[in-house]
């Protein structure tokens, strides 16, 4: 029997999970990357570090810093089990992305059937791990030509991956190197890779197609991978929030509508801000906050760069195949795109149109809070001025009013705590300078003066009219202190209404 041209298989699994997700997981207590290394420890015994990679432990997971490692990239554990069965683990991470690659060397009278058994002592991976893992099966050619078609399709047909179809034709990499993928069907899909390189250049093919440096530095082949995964993480997730997404569009329009019909209203029937200024503010409470408008802006623009520049890595680490068709990764990120692009576009024409109506809402609120400030002064002005009045004519005629002496010190006293708050109360009460402005310590004060004023005039009345005695000052001040108290109380319940 002739002996076959392709040798040297070799099984290399590559599994991602984004680094927010892993860090909330392990602070969660899930721990899904931990034990994923803890069970390749235990099952394929890769507790001994590599020589000159560090320690094979992995160490607590946390966000990167800006004092991180150079790139982005650093190598977090790297272990290696030697024998008749050889294999390494090196775990890293790599921008946003914790990377965990495991390499299953060949041996003597081993195939890739024996490779997949093996590693199936380790699977299945953790629920939460996984936003993609790919099954990559490293063969050597021995040749001296190029393996024609032909032999390569036998070559995938022999590659065990159930239910998996492929995908496009054959490609080659810049380097030369043949990559051929094959998916499976359904959610949390695992793929599978078939990689071809000659025999002899065995140490250059490794390095482009798995090997991690001591600083985290990672081959091409995985980076493309890397890639690939990314964008699959990120259709995901645009996918999840996109129903949110529109909703909170939808929301903000239907609120800009009703503050539209509302402004006509307003300026139909002359009536005060105060619903206005309310629904304003709703508008603006769908702007903030980390499920606000602004910051999902912000998510989509981020989103749609990171998947632009991956779409142009992933076509310089591994172009399509001439005639072939387009790369399914190359479709995904386009169709994503565009998807991203038409929600970037509705977003901003629903928030202009709600700026828009915000600024109409601004003029016409200024322009009332300006009517009732001048009503305000009017107002004010003429209860003065009838007060100042009364006082100059009972001056100047040398009036004297029929009052007894004792009412003479609680009436001055009412007269001028009137005067001299009734311009900051009367701004309040026609709620010119805000609709739910919370009360100043000013404001406190006056109602309690003008509550103690009143408290005592109203006893100094009560007893010269009904008793014929000037009241007694226990009397007098009980009676200030209940009325103090009753207007803050009254005050504070109006307040808390109108707010």
């Amino acid at each position: 029997m002739p002996r076959s041209r392709f040798e040297g298989h070799a099984l290399i699994v590559h599994t991602f999970v984004p680094l927010a997700a892993a860090v909330r997981d392990e602070v969660g207590g899930g721990l899904s990357v931990r034990r994923l290394w803890e069970r390749l420890g235990n099952r394929l015994g890769v507790t001994d570090p590599v020589p000159g990679f560090g320690s094979a432990e992995l160490p607590a997971l946390a966000p990167p810093t800006a004092a991180g490692s150079a790139a982005g990239q650093v190598l977090l554990a790297a272990g290696q089990c030697t024998g008749p069965s050889p294999a390494q683990a090196f775990a890293y991470r790599r921008g946003d992305a914790i990377g965990i690659t495991v390499v299953l060397f060949p041996g003597p009278g081993v195939s890739w059937g024996d490779l997949r058994r093996r590693w199936d002592e380790v699977a299945p991976l953790p629920e939460r791990l996984g936003s993609s893992t790919t099954y990559v099966h490293r063969v050597l050619d021995s040749g001296r030509t190029p393996p024609g078609a032909g032999r390569l399709d036998r070559l995938l047909t022999s590659v065990p991956a159930a239910g998996a179809s492929p995908e496009g034709s054959w490609r080659r990499s810049p380097d030369g190197y043949l990559v051929r993928f094959t998916r499976t069907a359904g959610p949390g899909t695992v793929g599978a890779a078939v990689v071809v390189g000659q025999a002899s250049g065995e140490a250059d093919f490794d390095a482009w197609l798995w090997h991690i440096g001591p600083s985290g530095a990672v081959a091409p082949f995985l980076r493309c991978l890397e890639g690939a995964a990314r964008l699959r993480h990120h259709a995901s997730v645009h996918r999840a929030h996109q129903p949110a997404f529109h909703s909170l569009c939808g929301r903000l329009s239907a609120a800009s509508e009703g503050l539209a019909g509302l402004c006509g209203n307003v300026l139909a029937a002359g009536s005060g801000p105060d619903e206005l200024i309310a629904a304003d503010a709703s508008i603006a409470t769908l702007y903030v906050g980390d499920q606000g408008l602004n910051q999902s802006l912000r998510d989509l623009r981020d989103m749609r760069q990171s998947v632009r520049i991956t779409l142009d890595s992933l076509a310089e680490l591994l172009p399509s195949a001439a005639g072939a068709g387009t790369d399914p990764d190359q479709i995904l990120g386009r169709s994503l795109l565009a998807l991203i692009d038409d929600d970037i576009a509705h977003a901003e024409s629903v928030k202009r149109e709600a700026d828009e109506i915000s600024r109409t809402t601004e003029s016409i609120v200024r322009q009332r809070l300006a009517l009732l400030q001048q009503r305000t002064t009017v107002v004010q002005g003429a209860v003065l001025g009838s007060l100042l009045t009364a006082l100059a004519a009972v001056q100047t005629l040398s009036y004297k009013l029929p009052l007894p002496g004792s009412l003479h010190a609680p009436l001055i006293t009412w007269l001028s705590v009137l005067a001299l708050l009734l311009p900051v109360q009367l701004m309040r009460w026609r709620r010119a300078d805000g609709r739910a402005r919370r009360s100043a310590r000013f404001d406190r004060l006056s109602v309690l003066c003008m509550g103690a004023t009143t408290g005592w005039l109203s006893a100094s009345v009560f007893s010269v009219t009904a008793l014929h005695v000037p009241a007694r000052p226990v009397v007098s001040a009980g009676c200030a202190v209940v009325c103090a108290l009753g207007s803050v109380l009254t005050d504070r319940q109006w307040v808390s209404r109108a707010a």
